[in-house]
């Protein structure tokens, strides 16, 4: 009989399972697939959680992030087009649109607020395929899971019952967490509420909030001392007291229309890492309870 130690000795030797290298374009795709992938996956996520969801500057680092990559997760539409150039840099024929190692989560998800007509720069940074921030419906959330799921089972099929496994699990999970929300969220039903970008319709429309304005006159676009007043008239006319900015967002006038109606400024954690946030649920987490407090006076 061979002695322990030997046999102790032969599994170490046994080479590793090689886990799946897979770069996702923002924190909040990166922990989705972190949840269903598990040990199998290695992930990193180009943006950092502090950074402007328009305006990630790409860096020749990511070109080697994708280079190295089996699986490329993007938001979709046209929210990380600046991923384009990165591609075509980390010539990484196994990443790029239509290959097997390319997910976009975007498909199948209902999108909000597609423009119809003729679009210009006039209009401000219109995203011409429609708003691109459905992951902050948690419902949308599970969609990106399911490309997520069907990409990791293409480039390893050889783990596809546990990625399969995994995904259900964090499909029951939203569910879960959906019902829970929903309460918190259900006495509010119809209140008015300031944003500063287009950046929560999804969010808005899951809960049953209502966006009387934005801080930004049209998108990216800043706002000039007669908007202001314009913003500052309707919320004094209707009684809005909040006004939800994202965590990176400047707050010189949210803060300025907050002084002159006495609304609160509730920031948001829009990306995973953000002010405190730990993965997906959290950052919702922190989201709806945040709300919540401000509309109720808290």
């Amino acid at each position: 009989m061979k002695k322990w130690w030997i046999i102790l000795l032969t599994l170490f030797a046994l080479p590793a399972a090689a886990q799946v290298r897979v770069v996702a374009t923002f924190t909040d795709l990166a922990d989705i697939v972190k949840q269903i992938g598990g040990a199998h996956v290695q992930v990193s996520s180009l943006a950092r959680p502090q950074d402007d969801f328009h305006l990630v500057t790409p860096r020749p680092s990511m070109a080697l992030e994708l280079s190295r990559a089996k699986l490329f997760v993007r938001v979709g539409m046209d929210l990380d087009l600046w991923a384009d150039d990165l591609l075509a840099a980390a010539r990484n024929a196994s990443i790029l649109r239509g290959a097997s190692g390319y997910v976009d989560c975007s498909v199948g998800v209902r999108k909000l607020e597609v423009p119809t007509g003729r679009v210009d720069p006039s209009m401000g940074d219109i995203h011409i395929y429609g708003n691109p921030h459905y992951l902050f419906d948690p419902a949308n959330a599970k969609i990106a899971a399911r490309n997520i799921l069907e990409g990791l089972k293409r480039v390893d099929p050889a783990n596809a019952q546990e990625y399969q496994r995994r995904y259900e699990a964090f499909v029951q999970r939203v569910d879960e967490h959906l019902n829970r929300w929903h309460q918190i969220l259900a006495p509010y039903k119809g209140t008015l509420v300031v944003v500063y970008h287009k950046s929560l319709p999804y969010f808005l429309q899951r809960f049953g909030l209502q966006e009387l304005a934005t801080v930004e006159p049209k998108p990216g676009i800043p706002p000039s001392p007669g908007y202001l007043r314009e913003v500052i008239a309707r919320m004094k006319n209707t009684g809005c007291k909040v006004i939800l900015i994202e965590h990176f967002r400047p707050r010189r006038f949210p803060d300025a229309i907050a002084r002159e109606t006495g609304a609160k400024v509730v920031v948001l954690p829009a990306a995973v890492g953000a002010e405190g946030t730990t993965d997906y649920f959290s950052m919702i987490d922190a989201m709806v309870n945040r709300i919540a407090a401000a509309l109720a006076g808290r």
